[in-house]
């Protein structure tokens, strides 16, 4: 299960293109020319308004199929096809605090447990490929592990940036 954290770079400086008096196109942003000279020369020769996407591994879980039934049903309208799945930092920021909801649960409390991850949508999902069905250390573990996953991320990327997206990907 795999969290990327991907940023648009854009191929021109608008901000140094005086459209009166220079011709098109406008000259490269220094960040493109530093990503571009990876690529095979020529390969942005019909790109004329585009930028290149640069994607950076921002967190991973094993069989956390409460984290796993969240994205699947919160992001994809259900559809687990192992597909890419956008998702919205506000969507992350529900996530990380209904981790943490449940997470403030007394485990020793009758259903109160079960009710409230019921609540948030981390009920453990049901699966061949997902591992334990217990709401035990290892469910707490992944629970905890999503919000540290998900405050490092925040703290990475300011909350006006529109250059960044995420994808969330499981593959079995």
């Amino acid at each position: 299960m795999y969290l990327e954290m991907r940023k648009h770079v854009s191929k021109f400086d608008y901000a140094a293109f005086d459209r009166e008096a220079d011709e098109w196109p406008p000259p490269n942003t220094a960040e493109y020319s530093a990503i571009a000279q990876y690529g095979p020369e020529g390969f942005d020769k019909f790109s004329e308004f585009g930028g290149i996407q640069v994607t950076f591994p921002v967190g991973y879980w094993r069989k956390a199929n409460a984290i796993h039934g969240w994205f699947i049903r919160e992001c994809a309208n259900g559809v687990d096809e192992c597909q890419p799945i956008y998702v919205s930092r506000e969507k992350l920021v529900e996530l990380r605090n209904a981790c943490d909801e449940v997470l403030r649960v007394p485990a020793n409390i009758g259903n109160r447990l079960e009710n409230t991850a019921d609540e948030n949508g981390l009920l453990p999902t049901q699966g061949f490929f997902f591992g334990s069905y217990e709401m035990d250390e290892w469910y707490m573990n992944d629970l905890e592990r999503t919000v540290e996953i998900i405050d490092h991320i925040l703290s990475l990327v300011p909350e006006d940036d529109y250059h960044y997206s995420f994808i969330y990907q499981a593959s079995w």
